[in-house]
């Protein structure tokens, strides 16, 4: 349960004051840029000899109804240049900037000083820093658009955001088949769209049946997976420290984990079984630990006064962008997504936080630096000696050599379509290079059903693909080879070296997205082609100074202790105050902003006295 945020504010309207006819102060847009789905504002602000400098200026996007939706993040103050942020898919509440026409509004406390105007310069390339961001499925139907232009007609250049969420029309192709194909297309159409709002009506009167039946549970965990067919990684390992301290003797623990195959996909009853014990555990639970996007969570509305759910991600942060960080790219999340509710994340560092909190569509304040707790496990002494032991017994070529792990991730959109292009490998090179120094050892990602081409290289290529956990394949590994793969978080910990092999590195850039400049943060020499891979590794060039920039960038502690903070700070209710305080201050934030009233900003109406000759 969420203890932070029961409380709320009263709820009474704070009337700003109009000041802007007093010329404090004077602020002009000069620059828009943009990080993903966060615009970086760039305003000059001028200020009046009458001006109080000592009190901070507070930036609000307001709509044309004078209400506040969106609090500009100060980043810095250079000068009289104030460096401005909004994420346009959480305004702070978890939701997006909503359908409108905003200003940005300057105000100190309860007084608006200034409407923003816009630099002439910046004015005339508007369209250049306008975005258009398509989401929700492959069929990119709908879009979510940022547009900047200048408000009205004025003698001035009033600055102006314009927001629309919209969605294709019905006009369809003119160009399509006969006019009976597209009408049996568009029933079918019609026919899904009712089978899947009826499915979701469903769902959701399973859940509130079992909540009212269990709505007086206390004390229980639910560990829940709906991407894996077992509870595993970060889950797992919380469930079983758990178990160490007694505590579920304290806690009631539940557990449930269901990835479909095309079996479960076809057959009705199991998928509706399934679908119910999943319902009834989701309902009884009063805390909810997952560690992947659960579909249920965006289908039904959950009772989220009284139930708190904590995402255990799976993996640190890699390269590659997900949730509303792919915001503009194919099969990007709908505005609204199951990643919204949850009421914390976890992370291994507060520096890297904000992508977590990017991708998932919550404040940064309620991502926490716990660590992983799979990496319990991986960084323990005994846990290494004992697994490297059985490496080398399971897999006696890697006796004696230096040992190449190589594990790219997968090219397409998702798992239907995973894919891993063999052919840009050139496997005689590197059967060559090996000679006596070195064994190759492929782990692909798991959702490529193609096996690794190299049955007459079995003397130094093994593929271990099948292998159930990369972590332990880390302990004999001497040289790690990858490209977008988030193992580099658990690799870095080996404090060996890395190579990158980004082929199709722009590429990937374009369709998929990157949370940093690939080059930089890559903690490695990065090959854009097999002959430069080969090179590095011939000549050892393997960049390795990034790798321990990485390791302080990412790991705010290195111990095996994250399934213990995991448990103290979400079970047992022993959050740092730091980090308590810091929730409070920018949920209460919010609420406040939701009371503002800028009518003051509403123009006069026109009488005949303006007219008057004292007027």
């Amino acid at each position: 349960m969420n203890d932070i945020s029961d409380k709320e504010n009263s709820k009474t309207v704070i009337f700003m004051k109009n000041l802007v006819e007093k010329h404090l102060l004077n602020a002009t847009v000069v620059n828009i840029e943009w990080e993903r789905v966060t615009v970086f504002l760039d305003v000059r602000v001028d200020f009046s000899p009458e001006a109080d400098k000592t009190k901070p200026l507070t930036f609000y996007a307001v709509n044309g109804a004078y209400k506040a939706r969106a609090i500009f993040h100060e980043d810095s103050v250079n000068g009289n240049i104030y460096r401005l942020s909004l994420n346009v898919t959480n305004v702070g509440n978890a939701r997006c900037l909503p359908t409108g026409n905003y200003s940005l509004v300057v105000c100190q406390d309860t007084n608006i000083l200034a409407v923003a105007e816009t630099d002439v310069d910046l004015a005339l390339n508007f369209d250049e820093h306008s975005r258009t961001f398509p989401y929700s499925g492959k069929a990119r139907r709908k879009i979510y658009t940022v547009t900047f232009f200048i408000k009205g007609w004025a003698d001035t250049l009033p600055f102006a955001i314009h927001i629309l969420h919209a969605k294709e029309t019905g006009m369809g192709d003119i160009y399509a088949p006969r006019k009976k194909v597209r009408f049996i297309a568009k029933q079918k159409k019609k026919f899904k769209a009712l089978k899947k709002k009826y499915a979701f009506k469903l769902l959701q009167k399973m859940y509130d049946h079992y909540r009212r039946k269990y709505k007086n549970n206390k004390n229980t965990v639910l560990f829940l997976s709906e991407s894996n067919h077992n509870v595993s990684s970060n889950l797992k390992a919380v469930e079983k420290r758990m178990q160490e301290r007694g505590l579920d003797k304290k806690f009631t623990v539940l557990t449930f984990s269901w990835l479909p195959d095309k079996r479960d996909i076809y057959n009705i009853w199991q998928r509706i079984r399934n679908q119910r014990i999943l319902m009834k555990n989701i309902a009884m639970a009063n805390i909810i630990f997952v560690d992947n996007y659960v579909p249920a969570f965006t289908r039904i509305k959950i009772d989220l006064k009284n139930t708190t759910i904590i995402n255990l991600w799976h993996a640190g942060i890699g390269f590659k962008a997900v949730g509303y960080s792919r915001w503009g790219h194919l099969a990007a999340s709908a505005p609204f997504f199951g990643h919204r509710i949850y009421t914390y994340g976890v992370c291994g560092s507060k520096r890297v936080a904000g992508a977590f909190s990017e991708a998932w569509g919550i404040n940064i304040e309620r991502v926490l630096p716990t660590g992983m707790p799979r990496m319990d496990k991986y960084l323990d002494k005994m846990h290494r000696e004992m697994k490297t032991k059985e490496l080398y017994e399971q897999f006696p070529i890697c006796k004696g050599k230096k040992v190449i792990l190589f594990a790219p991730t997968f090219r397409g959109n998702n798992r239907p379509d995973a894919h891993y292009p063999y052919e840009i490998i050139d496997f005689d090179k590197l059967y060559d290079l090996c000679g006596d120094e070195y064994v190759v050892l492929f782990k692909m990602h798991p959702w490529i059903n193609q096996p690794v081409p190299i049955e007459k290289y079995g003397d130094k290529f093994l593929d271990l693909t099948s292998y159930h956990d990369i972590n332990n394949l880390f302990y004999i590994t001497d040289l790690l080879i990858t490209d977008y793969s988030s193992c580099i978080y658990e690799f870095s910990l080996m404090h060996k070296p890395m190579l990158f092999f980004a082929f199709d590195q722009m590429q990937y850039s374009i369709s998929r997205g990157f949370h940093h400049d690939y080059r930089l943060a890559a903690p490695g020499k990065v090959c854009n082609t097999f002959d430069e891979l080969i090179t590095a590794i011939k000549t050892k060039d393997f960049e390795f100074n990034k790798v321990e920039e990485y390791v302080s960038r990412n790991f705010d502690v290195v111990d095996s202790n994250s399934s213990d903070r995991v448990i103290d700070w979400f079970l047992l209710g022993k959050i740092p105050k730091q980090y308590i305080n810091e929730i409070k201050a920018r949920d209460e934030q919010i609420r406040r902003m939701e009371r503002l009233d800028f009518i003051s900003l509403e123009p006069k109406e026109i009488t005949d006295d303006d007219f008057s000759e004292e007027g």
